[in-house]
């Protein structure tokens, strides 16, 4: 009784955050090695050959699965159990199994890839990954807010917001990132393309694979301009600075997940001047349209039942908007798929 109770309270909320990772993996993964892509011998070939590779992929996991992992190596949420008779050994190895066994998607890479050698890296590999997640920095030292007006004060609940309870849904958002450029660099490489053509096919890959690091950051955010509500009542903040400032936190975090994948891919060297120059100019317009359509979508999900659903649509239909304009119009599309962010945006 004790150790399933125990593995309800520890392995089950990692596997649904697992669930997650899993399913941007296999988005990533379907595109990069379906039809005539890479196969993982390829990819895991390439890693063992260039450590500089091999060192950045292992990170880009790492990134990814710690959230993951710090459940199952702190056994946080069965702390109660600790005062009830238990096994010793069991709960360890359960756990250690888990470790492993739910970073099922990096796990097919390197099996599927290089045998009985992947798995070794696997496991070498988590070893960090479970002393990264076994860390607990020491807590901050408390100070009292400081603000200086109304808005001040709503972007200060917003970076509370995301440094206290976004913190796993940002570091996963970073590997995601990094993925998101490997995957546009590669897709720019296989299709031997430059200038405006590669920006949009960049640019096109960068919004759809972002939508997984977009969403986890986003509720933390809706959340947060729930609870504010009560502030700006109280203080006579107007509705309109408390949209500005979700805007602007949305902004912030969606330009840094964009910022990471575009040096991925400059710095995998796919690009040349001109081409990161429409690039740039390509992910800033697509970030602007998400940054629009996503407080759009948080705005009226904030008094729906179905808050994460909408949330999860949301962002993915503004990112297929941007594909589609990018797709049938190419670099000009980006015009269009900023226009109808707007249109979106200010619809009631």
């Amino acid at each position: 009784m004790w150790l399933s109770v125990w593995t309800r309270a520890v392995i089950a909320p990692a596997a649904r955050r697992a669930y997650g990772v899993w399913a941007g993996a296999g988005l990533v993964g379907a595109m990069i090695f379906g039809g005539t892509g890479m196969h993982p011998s390829d990819l895991t070939g390439l890693a063992i050959g260039d450590p500089g590779v091999g060192a950045v992929l292992a990170l880009t996991w790492l990134l990814v699965f710690v959230p993951v992992a710090r459940g199952l190596v702190r056994g946080d949420g069965a702390r109660y159990l600790a005062s009830l008779p238990s096994p010793a050994v069991w709960p360890r190895l359960l756990a250690g199994a888990a470790l492993v066994g739910l970073q099922l998607p990096w796990l097919a890479l390197w099996v599927g890839g290089d045998g009985g050698r992947g798995l070794a890296v696997v496991i070498g590999v988590t070893v960090p990954i479970a002393l990264v997640a076994a860390w607990r920095p020491r807590p901050g030292r408390r100070i009292g807010a400081r603000w200086t007006s109304g808005p001040a004060a709503l972007r200060g609940v917003f970076a509370r917001a995301l440094r206290r309870r976004a913190a796993d849904a940002l570091l996963r958002g970073a590997g995601i990132a990094i993925l998101a450029g490997f995957f546009a660099g590669l897709l720019v490489h296989n299709n031997d393309l430059t200038g405006p053509g590669a920006a949009a096919l960049a640019t096109a890959a960068i919004a759809i694979v972002l939508v997984g690091a977009q969403v986890g950051v986003r509720l933390v955010l809706l959340e947060a301009h729930r609870s504010s509500a009560w502030l700006a009542a109280s203080t006579g903040i107007p509705e309109s600075a408390r949209v500005t400032a979700l805007a602007f936190a949305i902004a912030a975090v969606d330009l840094a997940a964009a910022t990471i994948a575009v040096l991925v891919v400059v710095f995998s060297g796919q690009l040349d001047p001109a081409t990161t120059a429409w690039l740039t100019v390509a992910v800033l317009a697509s970030v602007a349209g998400g940054v629009l359509g996503g407080t759009h979508t948080l705005v009226r999900a904030a008094d729906s039942p179905n808050v994460a659903t909408r949330v999860v649509v949301g962002a993915a239909v503004t990112a297929g908007l941007t594909v589609l304009w990018l797709g049938v119009f190419g670099f000009v599309g980006i015009v269009g798929a900023l226009a109808t962010s707007a249109v979106l945006a200010v619809r009631k």
